[in-house]
């Protein structure tokens, strides 16, 4: 079981650059990996987001640089979450 609390915690410096960029991010433990979904506001630059495989390695250097087992990550944008919809609707 991941320590959501102690990765969210690792992840903060992301956090804060999402919510400056009108974004906010959750996490969840999906078959022992942890997903990040980044949610988009009303004031979000979706275009303004990094490629996820940047994005996945910001994640992964920010849980090591806090001294924390690196864990699988699974990067979830806004239109992953569109396209998640529309196929289950």
């Amino acid at each position: 079981m991941l320590d959501l609390q102690a990765l969210g915690a690792a992840l903060q410096p992301t956090r804060q650059g999402l919510d400056a960029a009108g974004f906010d991010l959750e996490l969840a433990e999906r078959e022992q990996t942890l997903e990040l979904t980044v949610i988009a506001r009303a004031s979000a630059c979706e275009d303004c987001l990094v490629p996820k495989a940047m994005f996945r390695q910001m994640a992964s250097d920010e849980i090591h640089d806090a001294g924390l087992t690196a864990v699988p990550l699974t990067v979830v944008y806004p239109i992953d979450q569109r396209r998640r919809r529309t196929a289950s609707g």
